[in-house]
């Protein structure tokens, strides 16, 4: 009956994230001296969670009393622990990530705004000249912050929050369609969970608040903390970036689309 046990299995996949979620961040947060802890240089977004999970293993170890061998211990098989869970996750993402951005950003906008050779698709249908760049460009931030110092590292900060807003941001749009979408009769839903309309709009608006206080609250942080270059780039990227896709979108649309191949990505003259 999976009308019955899909939802269920989502509910329970939900409340088990949001406990587990929300422990993790207590536990980092009674454990961790903020200044000592996180005031060293070579702290940044990319290593935090290693840190954070080895500096509460070794509190924790501590407070059952045991000896500092044991908690630094404790601490090194969180770290691990922490990090095999986060590499399964990426292993996920990783084919996800590795070619829906370029399929997206390369392959579906107008081809005649990019160089011939980027859009070129291989015997596989994949755009493998670029994502040979994409790989050279990842690669080169990589090394960057891991080796470049604090500049580097101010650099990866400034990429995370335009990320997670320019990633965010698109999400408010699609849960602003969903009472419309609920509305169509056209359509079959195997699954129907919000059966009246005020399920949907309560639920609507209750996450489009969570997700834009987060937006709202990444963009004000730099702020009130006077780093006002991370504040502004923060703000500034994802609306440029934003402006530019428009742009792209806007200049394809005036114009008649090419003639494409089966794979989507040559033209063909």
């Amino acid at each position: 009956k999976p009308q019955k046990t899909f939802p269920r299995g989502l509910i329970i996949a939900m409340l088990l994230i949001t406990v587990l979620y929300s422990l993790s961040i207590l536990m980092w947060g009674i454990s961790t001296n903020w200044h000592r802890v996180l005031s060293d240089e070579t702290v940044n977004l990319g290593n935090i969670t290693y840190i954070m999970m080895n500096n509460a293993g070794l509190v924790l170890g501590h407070s059952l009393g045991l000896s500092h061998q044991a908690s630094v211990l404790l601490g090194s098989f969180l770290t691990r622990f922490a990090g095999l869970g986060m590499f399964a996750a990426y292993v996920g993402s990783f084919f996800i990530m590795l070619y829906s951005p370029i399929k997206s950003f390369i392959l579906g906008s107008d081809q005649r705004l990019w160089p011939a050779k980027l859009v070129k698709v291989n015997a596989h249908g994949m755009p493998a000249n670029a994502m040979w760049w994409q790989a050279a460009i990842v690669s080169f931030l990589i090394f960057a912050v891991a080796f470049g110092g604090s500049a580097a590292q101010k650099f990866y900060l400034i990429l995370t929050d335009m990320s997670n807003v320019a990633s965010t941001a698109p999400y408010l749009f699609i849960i602003g369609a969903f009472p419309a979408f609920k509305r169509r009769t056209d359509l079959e839903r195997p699954y129907v969970f919000f059966k009246k309309p005020w399920q949907t709009q309560l639920v609507t608006w209750l996450v489009q608040g969570v997700v834009l206080f987060g937006i709202v609250f990444t963009c004000l942080q730099p702020i009130l903390d006077h780093d006002y270059t991370t504040a502004f780039w923060t703000i500034i990227g994802p609306l440029f970036f934003g402006a530019l896709g428009w742009l792209l979108y806007h200049h394809q649309t005036r114009k008649p689309a090419p003639k494409q191949t089966k794979l989507g990505a040559k033209v063909v003259e």
